[in-house]
């Protein structure tokens, strides 16, 4: 006999970790209908929890066994990417390709779904793993797990993609299905509250503070622009602001961390 669970959060998590990431969820279980996203937003910094977990614990235990750090760095990054299929790595690099070309939104949007990869989206990998490593080498030599830089740092992501949602409509180009609509305000808050209490308890509240304001900047900048070349946000925009977000925050935690202190 086949059990089917109906309870509402448990069912959006595991929506939100099926689209997220390459972890295999059997939907049957949950339900006959397609998942709603935009009812399962509030779980989007879980899955950001979940997934910097995983690979932070990788990393964390081959700095336990004396690897150096960064190799480890490096391992932990590599299993993320494994885990979520280089979802919002895409993003950014479609987003680097199409916005830096410019031109017509419809030029800007064959640009963004063109399989290739050109200069600006290599550049714009390439400049943000290195961020990514960087920003781990120093935390960690600062004294965090990469388990908690991780942790927060895709879930802050997540929670960016939220309010960019919400800040700025959908373009024409948006593919029904890969962008979520309108996040209520009781989810919002619901992910707020996620993403917050583990982050105060792991970082100094100032840091927190710097890292959201540039969050802010570059959903603003970002969105703009992207209002401003398509009309609003696609999917591949939110893959990219997802990602630089993430790198931002952590920065702002590394300016009070390193240099203010």
């Amino acid at each position: 006999m086949r059990v089917v669970i109906k309870n509402k959060y448990v069912m959006d998590f595991f929506a939100t970790v099926m689209f997220f990431t390459r972890i295999p969820i059997k939907w049957s279980f949950f339900s006959n209908k397609a998942p709603d996203l935009t009812n399962a937003a509030w779980a989007f910094p879980l899955v950001g929890f979940l997934i910097g977990l995983l690979s932070g614990m990788l990393g964390d235990l081959f700095i336990f066994l004396g690897l150096p750090i960064f190799l480890s760095c490096i391992i932990a990054i590599t299993m993320s990417i494994l885990l979520t299929g280089a979802f919002h790595e895409d993003g950014l690099a479609d987003t680097a390709d199409g916005l830096g070309a410019g031109g017509s939104p419809q030029r800007i949007n064959k640009i963004i779904h063109d399989s290739r990869l050109g200069t600006y989206g290599v550049l714009a990998l390439i400049l943000g793993l290195l961020t990514r490593l960087g920003l781990l080498l120093t935390l960690v030599e600062c004294g965090y797990s990469l388990v908690s830089i991780l942790s927060v740092g895709f879930a802050s992501g997540k929670l960016a993609i939220l309010y960019s949602r919400n800040f700025f409509n959908n373009s024409r180009f948006a593919k029904v299905g890969s962008i979520v609509g309108v996040i209520s305000n009781k989810n919002l808050f619901i992910a707020n509250l996620i993403w917050v209490l583990p982050t105060l308890v792991i970082f100094p509240f100032h840091g927190i503070l710097l890292g959201g304001i540039l969050i802010t900047f570059i959903i603003s900048i970002i969105g703009l622009k992207s209002k401003k070349a398509l009309g609003g946000i696609t999917g591949d925009i939110l893959g990219a602001i997802a990602f630089l977000t993430e790198l931002v925050f952590l920065l702002g935690i590394v300016i009070v961390t390193v240099i203010v202190n």
